[in-house]
């Protein structure tokens, strides 16, 4: 079977063409470092690759998700902590006008003291982070307590906030003001003290002082459960570093080169291209030779 010059060209000029393309592929790979620049480049790790950003965005919220929820939880035991304080000055407030040595005078000043511990705690129950309540509940944009430390009957701040920390997994950030507030009876041992003090009852001031002491150590409760909930909350970031990790190694894997094999596999192609250039000059001038 006679082969003609015309060809002889067409295979020489289409084999130089199929080399620059593959020059073309190895740089492009080479200068951006991705071996998938487009889908056709391998349908199934492109899907791959997808997949796996669409999981890297998923955990990207979940860390959000946690952060707030950390924030919140050290405004908490921040909060609390500061509630604490001022039931222990209440306590000792109580326990000193109760004993012999207090008078009307005693009480009618330490009751002014109790007066602006009362409005510190309800201060501290009405705590705002951001644009909400941090104790506020299902209810986060009404003010938990009124100015007489009262919760209302329609709203109360009731209801713990969940966060989703995983695909499927919740967590809860800080307590409502029921829980901090009401439950543990500090803001009701405080008025007790007040209005023990104003009627200058010494039996019902120890007895104040002691549901102090009660109050003291549900709010301590409290805050053990705020630092259960922090130490959760790390093991979920742990977690997400882990998964994500995982995520970007595999993505990496799929989507992008080794540098250095990227470009060798430039030269080689490089060298490829060459070796067809100069075949095909050397072919197309033996054959204008014969023509001649």
């Amino acid at each position: 079977m006679r082969i003609t010059n015309n060809a002889i060209v067409r295979t020489s000029l289409a084999s130089i063409q199929d080399n620059l393309r593959r020059v073309g592929e190895a740089h492009q790979r080479a200068t951006s470092g991705l071996r998938i620049s487009r889908v056709s480049d391998d349908p199934a790790g492109a899907a791959q690759v997808l997949g796996a950003d669409r999981g890297l965005r998923a955990l990207e919220q979940y860390r959000r998700n946690i952060d707030n929820a950390r924030t919140r939880l050290d405004a908490e035991e921040t909060a609390l902590t500061q509630l604490s304080d001022l039931l222990t000055r209440a306590r000792e407030l109580g326990l000193a006008q109760a004993s012999a040595t207090s008078n009307d005078a005693s009480m009618e000043a330490t009751l002014a003291e109790v007066e602006a511990l009362i409005h510190a705690a309800i201060q501290l129950g009405n705590t705002k982070l951001g644009d909400s309540y941090l104790f506020g509940g299902a209810h986060a944009h009404d003010r938990p307590f009124a100015d007489d430390g009262s919760v209302s009957a329609d709203r109360p701040p009731i209801g713990t906030t969940q966060v989703e920390v995983g695909a499927g997994a919740y967590a809860p950030a800080s307590h409502d003001g029921q829980t901090a507030f009401v439950d543990t009876g500090a803001i009701a041992a405080l008025q007790s003290l007040r209005d023990a003090l104003a009627a200058g009852d010494r039996d019902a001031v120890a007895a104040a002082a002691g549901d102090l002491a009660t109050a003291f150590d549900a709010v301590q409760a409290v805050i053990g459960d705020v630092g259960a909930r922090s130490n959760r909350l790390a093991l979920a970031s742990s977690n997400v570093e882990a998964l994500e990790f995982n995520l970007k190694t595999l993505r990496s894997d799929l989507a992008e080169v080794d540098l250095e094999e990227a470009l060798t596999d430039l030269v080689s192609r490089q060298t490829t291209l060459q070796a067809a250039m100069a075949a095909a000059s050397r072919m197309l001038s033996t054959t204008l030779a014969d023509y001649l």
